[in-house]
C-alpha cells in the first residue's frame, strides 16, 4: 500500500467479505474469480461509497474499480458507478457516471474493471459511489426469498 494514500469508507462491508479489512480496496490485491478466496470486499443490500485520499495533490489520467459478478452466488453488478474528484475534500466536480445493465441474466462468474478518464488533472481526493440492484429480480432463484443483492469489490485504482 503507497503509505501516502488512504481510504475513508462510508459504507459498511460485511465481515465475512472483508477483502482483508479497511485498506482492502487500495492493497494491490486483486481478486479472483472465487469470491470465496477472501480477497473481495462485499457489501450486501447496500451501495457504496468511499473516498480515497491521495495524501496530496497529484496529477491522475484514470481511475480503475474492479466488480465481481456471480448472480448464482447473489452478486451484481451495480447498476451504476461514479466517481467525483476534489483538491480539498470539501468541494466536489460533477460526477462522472457509467450505467449498467446488471438484471440481465448471466451464467458464470465474470470480472470487469471499469475505467474513468480523469484527463490528468490534479486532485487529491476521489469519491466512487456504486449503486446496488437491491431485491433480486424476478427471474433470480432466490426471488421467491425476498433476496437481496450483494455488490463485491476489489482494487480502486489511481493512475
Amino acid at each position: 500500500i503507497d503509505p501516502d494514500i488512504s481510504i475513508e469508507l462510508k459504507s459498511e462491508y460485511a465481515n465475512r467479505y472483508n477483502g482483508g479489512g479497511q485498506n482492502a480496496l487500495i492493497d494491490g490485491i486483486k481478486g479472483a474469480a472465487d469470491h470465496r478466496v477472501g480477497s473481495w470486499q462485499g457489501y450486501w443490500n447496500t451501495d457504496v461509497e468511499v473516498i480515497v485520499n491521495l495524501g496530496k495533490l497529484k496529477k491522475a489520467n484514470k481511475t480503475i474499480i474492479g466488480f465481481l459478478e456471480d448472480q448464482r452466488s447473489w452478486i451484481f453488478y451495480p447498476t451504476e458507478v461514479s466517481i467525483e474528484t476534489s483538491k480539498d475534500g470539501n468541494s466536489f466536480n460533477q460526477p462522472v457516471t457509467q450505467k449498467f445493465d446488471a438484471l440481465t441474466p448471466h451464467d458464470g462468474v465474470n470480472l470487469n474493471d471499469i475505467e474513468f478518464n480523469l484527463g490528468n488533472e490534479e486532485i487529491q481526493y476521489i469519491r466512487v459511489k456504486a449503486k446496488t440492484v437491491g431485491p433480486l429480480p424476478e427471474w433470480h432463484l432466490g426471488y421467491p426469498f425476498k433476496g437481496r443483492a450483494w455488490i463485491f469489490m476489489d482494487e480502486i485504482t489511481i493512475k
